[in-house]
């Protein structure tokens, strides 16, 4: 197996999510973009790649493309984000095997792709997978579902009217998660929809389909051509009571303008994305559709926020002299188009931010206790110095926030390290290279923080957790020294028995007598 990923914390992680020899696979190598990925197919045997999409050189479509082009054919696995769907549609165009959105990679969402493709059939061939996928064996949710992810061709089926394409995600699904155990199946999508099958109007229009654990998405077939809009956000308001309700789940929704046909099926399932996005400047639980408004668009956030990607960056880092300078900048700019268009250009700064907080695999609603409208919040404001003061004191609070969170994130850094030297001290090849690695920071910072946080350097630290193991497996077991200093981590009995007396000041035979 094949990693591609150009963050060091998902190579990480995808290395010690699971037992990888338990499901027949080696970790082969790592690959931080297409290209060098496809250097290595091209020199060595692998079975399974695992990519992400966005990565410089090569992205992923461009790696699955020339892969196509080569004699053996790995199978591929593709990550994604929530924004990505567009191109995990052109992956499965060109061979990929399945998805798993990098904010729903937990170890139940990995086995089961692999337990999918351990029961696939060695001999099929990728361009079968239409014909082996018949439409008329599916049924309308699956056949949905894949329409939407590139997984069949749209059908016009059930697209002869007019509709709406909705996309529903569960807010804050990582932490919710653990409640259903590992069969998300039977345990959170079959009551998911059997409840939406119980509200009459969604169950006699609509189709609800499955595209993650966390996401779904449905169609609504326009019966009323003058109230279509208040009687879909009406049933999508039902819908996420009921699920509040009966299973606790917050669900947001993005909403789609009318589409009909085969050829608006697409367009509307990416406007209902576009439209989930907007839901941070309202809260969780919220739902976001293009006819409201007064209400920002997602094309003039994604302008806003490349204008000011600098001041995003510094807010993340916590960088006070690269915010002062683009604070100033933006404040200017408030000032030159005044207060109403101000206030939208504030909405759609924040919504920007929330973006790169989930970029981040971070949410922005964690700042405040209690939750923001922050169209209520920011339309209240009726002078521009009195949206100015609000806007510098809302980057202070993003500031003390992150300043906050990496306190708490070397904390975390640190005893990850610890456990991983716990799990790993017998293994002697275990170097201060490795652990900071599994961390995610680099060797001299990671030496520094270590040394700064235990009082004691790296080196020392592991020789006291492996001393202390040898004096336990002298204590209570009848092991020869050699046996034991193999089982802490070294090989070379001379030197365990060197290191061992100069901490604890006998040989480790006079110690167990």
């Amino acid at each position: 197996m094949l990693i591609v990923d150009d963050d060091t914390i998902i190579r990480i992680t995808l290395r010690s999510l699971i037992d990888w020899n338990e499901f027949g696979y080696c970790i082969a190598a790592d690959a931080i973009n297409g290209q060098q990925a496809l250097d290595y197919i091209r020199n060595n045997h692998v079975d399974l790649v695992i990519t992400d999409m966005k990565m410089p050189v090569m992205d992923g479509v461009g790696l699955l493309k020339e892969i196509n082009k080569e004699q053996q054919i790995p199978e591929v696995l593709v990550l994604s984000g929530y924004d990505d769907f567009n191109l995990v549609r052109d992956s499965f165009r060109y061979g990929a095997c399945d998805y798993i959105l990098k904010e729903g990679l937990t170890q139940e969402a990995l086995i089961s792709v692999l337990e999918r493709l351990d029961r696939k059939n060695p001999a099929e061939g990728k361009g079968s997978q239409a014909e082996d996928h018949s439409k008329n064996s599916r049924s309308d949710s699956v056949l949905l579902a894949e329409m939407a992810m590139g997984k069949q061709p749209v059908s016009g089926k059930f697209l002869s009217q007019d509709y709406l394409v909705i996309q529903f995600e569960i807010e804050d699904f990582y932490k919710v998660s653990v409640r259903f155990g590992d069969n998300y199946e039977e345990a959170l999508i079959k009551p998911f929809f059997d409840l939406a099958a119980q509200i009459p109007r969604v169950a006699s229009r609509c189709i609800l389909g499955t595209l993650a654990p966390s996401r779904f998405l449905m169609l609504y077939r326009i019966n009323d051509t003058v109230q279509y809009e208040e009687n879909a956000v009406s049933a999508c308001r039902q819908l996420c009571n009921v699920w509040k309700h009966f299973m606790n789940l917050t669900v947001s929704g993005g909403v789609s303008s009318p589409g009909h046909g085969e050829n608006d099926f697409l367009d509307c399932f990416e406007e209902a994305g576009r439209q989930l996005r907007l839901c941070p400047l309202k809260g969780k639980g919220t739902l976001s559709a293009p006819w409201v408004k007064k209400s920002v668009a997602y094309e003039d956030v994604k302008n806003t926020g490349d204008s000011y990607k600098k001041l995003l960056r510094g807010l993340l880092l916590g960088d006070d002299l690269m915010v002062s300078g683009e604070k100033s900048r933006f404040i200017g700019e408030l000032y030159r188009i005044g207060l109403e268009e101000g206030k939208e250009m504030c909405l759609r700064l924040i919504c920007a931010l929330a973006w790169e907080f989930s970029e981040n695999h971070d949410d922005i609603t964690a700042i405040f206790p209690e939750a923001v409208n922050y169209y209520e919040k920011i339309g209240r404001m009726e002078e521009i110095r009195i949206l100015e003061l609000w806007i510098n004191n809302y980057f202070r609070w993003i500031m003390d926030y992150h300043t906050h969170q990496s306190d708490r994130k070397q904390m975390d850094m640190m005893s990850r390290a610890k456990r991983f030297i716990l799990d790993n001290y017998a293994n002697p090849e275990l170097t201060l290279k490795s652990v900071a690695g599994f961390v995610g920071f680099n060797e001299k910072y990671f030496s520094t923080r270590f040394t700064k946080e235990e009082g004691m350097t790296f080196i020392n630290y592991l020789t006291q957790v492996r001393i202390r193991k040898a004096r336990e497996l002298m204590e209570t077991t009848d092991l020869k020294i050699y046996e034991i200093s193999q089982s802490v981590g070294y090989n070379n009995v001379e030197h365990f028995t060197r290191v061992f007396k100069k901490n604890w000041g006998v040989s480790p035979g006079n110690y167990r007598k």
